[in-house]
């Protein structure tokens, strides 16, 4: 018998709701330390590490 978990499954599991930045590694929960950009008209996260827009939803 053996207590290694079979190639395909990851002992290292990421959140579902997630987010990622496209220009840094950094990854964080959604609720996580994005920072939010109040002076956009709708919803604006930046990525705490580099400054890259994550997230940019016009408001309604």
């Amino acid at each position: 018998m053996s207590l290694c978990p079979p190639a395909h499954e990851s002992t290292h599991r990421r959140e579902k709701t997630g987010l990622f930045c496209p220009a840094c590694p950094h990854e964080s929960p959604l609720d996580g330390d994005w920072i939010a950009d109040d002076s956009a008209a709708g919803e604006r996260l930046l990525c705490p590490r580099c400054g890259t827009v994550v997230v940019d939803q016009p408001g309604v």
